[in-house]
């Protein structure tokens, strides 16, 4: 094993350390209960993204743990028209040592830019409770799509109201392999 495997193996085994302190608050059940709203999306849509990286990197990732309840990352992509680096606040779920997203939008029709961003340049990185890991972009098939789906459901409701309200597209589902 590489000086680079053993570094990587140490940064999954922080986040997965941080993971299990991820729990139900009752701003979790709030945010169940108030996501799928069409208001809420209104005000989190604008906002979220803008207040989402600081509570993210607050603490540690403490503040997001104990506010949200919810697993979030920060997804550092390069612009496709830009090439400058975007971040975007998602929440994520699991698959092995992969991390899973979606671009719902927020149940817009078109798609989100960091989608089109991991497209044309699938090498970004991530951040997960200050733990920075560098990450290859797979844009998943249709049985991980619907293998997963329910998973994001279960952690967010407001999933189910986003793909009802975004026409006939289907949200781009990735896995990002974590990189030595």
């Amino acid at each position: 094993m590489t000086h680079a495997d053993t570094d990587l193996a140490t940064r999954l085994g922080q986040i997965a350390e941080y993971e299990h302190t991820v729990h139900s608050t009752l701003m979790t059940r709030i945010f169940r209960r108030l996501g799928p709203t069409k208001g809420f999306i209104a005000f989190y849509r604008r906002f979220g993204p803008k207040v989402d990286p600081w509570v993210m990197r607050s603490r540690g990732g403490r503040t997001m743990t104990r506010l949200y309840g919810l697993p979030g990352l920060l997804l550092d992509t390069t612009g496709v028209k830009t090439g400058l680096v975007r971040t975007s606040p998602l929440l994520y779920i699991r698959d092995g040592d992969d991390f899973v997203v979606v671009g719902t939008n927020w149940g817009q029709l078109a798609h989100p830019a960091w989608t089109a961003n991991l497209l044309a340049h699938p090498q970004a990185h991530i951040e997960v409770a200050q733990v920075r890991v560098a990450v290859e972009a797979e844009l998943v098939d249709q049985v991980c799509w619907d293998r997963n789906w329910t998973r994001f459901c279960a952690v967010y409701a407001g999933y189910a109201r986003y793909l009802e309200t975004c026409g006939d597209r289907v949200p781009r589902m990735f896995l990002l392999h974590p990189a030595a």
